[in-house]
């Protein structure tokens, strides 16, 4: 009774081999070694009590490869994670592409190649760009040119104009550009322009408590954006 209260609501009789194995790793590098593959190292990516069997994480320089199970369908969903970005997505019933598909991302291969070779995983928008080594220029690209951000396209457009702006990396959250220091790495420091009413705007230092004011247009906030930039917070 213990072992199936571990197992929650998740129907085992869809991944005999996991519930043979005693876990997903296990089971992951039974798999591997059927295989002739080198997956040393899966382990359980999360306990609760003596341990929960339905997860699994494989470690890389490319961050994490996550495994979860579908409670009702017999489907591994995948994540590739590093710090808080996703480099792909996706989802299988075959225990052994996933385990191909764990082994390859580990070894390095180039993610065009990923996507191509393990056609359940979908490669996020900007792996390519992440890969290439400079994701910046896409996100300006996708910003710029996106259907979705036609609203905000004037603000996107002054912001990336000026050349100290342009090289932070942007993101658009509820009307407010987000122009971040580290790559919108939560917590690094941000550089906030918001339009406000009658064609006014408010620009934010987020590593300056306190540092905010009000721009009487959308240069002015560009110009007050670059100056925050240029400042140094630590001797604020």
């Amino acid at each position: 009774m213990d072992g199936v209260a571990l197992m929650g609501t998740i129907n085992f009789g869809l991944y005999p081999e996991i519930r043979d194995a005693g876990s997903l790793s296990s089971a992951m590098a039974e798999a591997a070694n059927r295989a002739g593959l080198d997956l040393a190292g899966v382990r359980s990516q999360s306990e609760v009590g003596s341990g929960v069997i339905s997860t699994a994480q494989v470690d890389s320089s490319r961050g994490k490869v996550l495994v979860w199970l579908d409670e009702s369908t017999r489907t591994f969903f995948v994540g590739v994670q590093e710090g808080r970005f996703v480099w792909a997505e996706g989802a299988t019933d075959d225990l052994a592409a996933l385990v191909a598909a764990s082994v390859a991302w580990r070894e390095g291969m180039l993610v065009g190649e990923f996507a191509e070779n393990f056609p359940f995983m979908t490669l996020t928008r900007l792996a390519k760009a992440r890969e290439a080594g400079d994701p910046v220029p896409a996100q300006w690209d996708w910003l710029l040119n996106s259907e979705i951000f036609e609203e905000e396209r004037p603000l996107v457009e002054a912001a990336h104009a000026e050349h100290r702006l342009r090289r932070l990396f942007p993101n658009l959250s509820h009307g407010t550009l987000r122009l971040s220091t580290n790559l919108g790495v939560q917590g690094s420091r941000e550089i906030h322009i918001t339009p406000l009413d009658a064609g006014r705007y408010r620009v934010e230092d987020t590593a300056v408590s306190g540092s905010s004011l009000d721009a009487g247009s959308l240069m002015g906030a560009v110009v007050a954006a670059a100056e925050f930039l240029d400042r140094d917070p630590d001797l604020e």
